[in-house]
């Protein structure tokens, strides 16, 4: 994978397809089932029927879905416990799955702002417009990689790292909020103040490292790195003697190491918060000892790329 640097000194591929495409290509590898998504195949009919999933892929009698689906079964399931309408969560399914984001339209003159923020503050310095253009016009081709506008939220989560909510409102109403935008575009940010329905997108990644049935799908999907995977892997066969997770200082406040010395099992509260920090990268640098005297320390490495 070639990359290049612009004056920005900010790394951007000579194809920007090349990266967006190694992350879509194993999202959106159809390996799920409806056994793996926790539902039935009845269930599964029913809410096709009313327009509530996306299509699938069938092989011979299994239907097959990739990691995007699948997170939206999970979302589905958890909004049909707390009772929402199924003609709401319909509407939700039309905005998440909308395929017009596949289209080359102009950038508003909001985002472009918000764009020219998040690029100044990586590049620490203002950009000229010959330089914004360029990158903008990257990202103009990318935007055509999006099969739809969920494929770019949880595009964005992976490379970002920051925890993305989706809010519905009781009008229908549908807005997507990242953390990542709080600096780039805070008046942006929804009006919380009425009444809605809180998705947070880090969840379900949190639940998907949780869940030990799902762990050969691990390594088909961009979700932790190897170092990442090997924390997980030791904290499952209960080899973790000390681990250490350090966090970064945020404005004016910094939170305390979190520090946990085990003879060989991590309790279920501590294995929790654990794969929350592991699924949203919300860590500084961590450290591993293992019950048989190694020991594994890495930082935290965003994926960004402009």
């Amino acid at each position: 994978m070639n990359e290049k640097h612009i004056a920005l000194g900010i790394p951007v591929y000579d194809n920007p397809f090349d990266y967006a495409d190694e992350i879509l290509e194993n999202l959106q590898r159809r390996q799920f089932t409806l056994k793996d998504a926790g539902i039935t195949s009845r269930v599964h009919n029913n809410w096709r029927s009313l327009g509530i999933v996306p299509d699938s892929e069938e092989d011979g009698k299994k239907l097959y879905f990739d990691f995007i689906q699948y997170l939206w079964l999970q979302i589905v399931k958890d909004l049909r416990k707390f009772g929402l309408p199924l003609e709401t969560i319909a509407a939700v399914k039309d905005y998440l799955f909308d395929t017009d984001i596949k289209e080359n339209r102009a950038w508003t003159d909001s985002e472009r702002e918000a764009l020219r923020q998040a690029v100044e503050k990586e590049a620490q310095r203002p950009v000229t417009d010959e330089e914004f253009e360029q990158i903008e016009g990257y990202l103009s081709l990318r935007r055509l990689l999006y099969p739809y506008r969920f494929s770019a939220i949880v595009l964005s989560h992976f490379q970002h790292r920051s925890n993305t909510n989706t809010y519905i409102f009781g009008d229908g109403r549908v807005t997507v909020w990242s953390e990542a935008e709080q600096n780039a575009n805070p008046e942006g940010k929804p009006d919380l103040d009425e009444p809605h329905i809180n998705v947070p997108l880090g969840h379900y990644f949190s639940q998907f490292l949780n869940d030990e049935t799902k762990a050969e799908f691990l390594p088909k999907i961009p979700i932790l790195t190897r170092e990442e995977q090997e924390v997980l892997r030791a904290m499952r066969n209960d080899e973790v003697k000390e681990l250490t997770i350090k966090f970064s200082k945020t404005g004016n406040k910094r939170r305390a190491d979190l520090i946990t010395k085990v003879d060989k099992q991590l309790s279920d509260k501590q294995k929790k918060e654990i794969f929350r920090i592991l699924g949203t990268r919300d860590y500084s640098t961590i450290t591993m000892k293992t019950q048989n005297g190694t020991q594994l320390s890495f930082e935290e490495a965003q994926r960004t790329r402009l």
